[in-house]
Parts: structure tokens; sequence; C-alpha cells
């Protein structure tokens, strides 16, 4: 019974900090798009390419060195791969989730952000697992 219990207090553990560092992500894609925009005149299109790749590459070395500090313990390509791979996905799923909510949240008022925010926790549902158990596993290297 107490392994169980610690397993569970360390996923518990890993999924907040999976949390912490996907807001952190979004904070840093949105913030340097928005600075590229405002101080470079750089096209939408470029700006959020290139936050949302910044966003995608500390993420990796956050959750590579912070968050899975059970995994492996040396950054990898082939790990960087796999999480690129779980990032589309979960971006798959968040606009298929967003689509399929927008017939129950329609409009631009106040269902816009509940449909957001019901899109977003969808995909987060979806990327802590397969980060945790296909990219950055203990067996993984």
């Amino acid at each position: 019974m107490t392994g169980l219990v610690s397993r569970l207090r360390g996923s518990l553990t890993e999924a907040t900090r999976f949390f912490l560092v996907s807001v952190a992500g979004l904070s840093v894609d949105v913030g340097l798009a928005w600075a590229l925009i405002a101080l470079v005149s750089a096209s939408d299109p470029v700006a959020v390419a290139a936050g949302f790749a910044t966003a995608t590459v500390a993420n990796y070395f956050a959750h590579q060195f912070w968050t899975f500090p059970s995994g492996p313990r040396a950054a990898s390509l082939r790990r960087f791969l796999g999480f690129c791979a779980v990032v589309a996905v979960t971006f798959g799923v968040r606009l298929t989730a967003l689509a399929l909510l927008a017939d129950v949240f329609p409009g631009s008022g106040v269902e816009a952000p509940i449909r957001l925010g019901l899109a977003a926790g969808t995909s987060f549902l979806v990327a802590f697992p397969l980060s945790r158990f296909l990219v950055f596993s203990e067996s993984r290297t």
C-alpha cells in the first residue's frame, strides 16, 4: 500500500510540474509572439511560429530535467523528436476539442474562454500521459 501511495504522490507531483511548465511555456509562446509583432513588426504567422518553437524547446528541457526527474537524465535528440510528436498530437486534440465544443458553446462572448479553457484542459489530459509514458519514461533512452 505504501508503494502505491508513493507512486500516486509522485504522479501528482509530476502532473503539477507538467502543468506549471505548460503554463510557463504558453507565456513564453504568446509573449515572444507579441514582442516580435510589437517590436519588429513581424507577421503574425512568423511571430507565432517563433513563439511556439521557442516554447517547445524550453518545455522539452524543463520536462527533461525538472518535471520528470525519475526519467533519463541526459537530453537526447530522440526524446526531443518524440516530444515534438506529442506536441503535434496535442495540438490536433486541442483543435478537435475546440471544433466539437463550438457546437456546445457557440459565440464569442463568455462562451469563448469556456471553449478555449475546456479544449486546453482536454489537450493537457492527453499531453501529460503521452509525455510521461512515451517520451520521458524511465525505460526510454
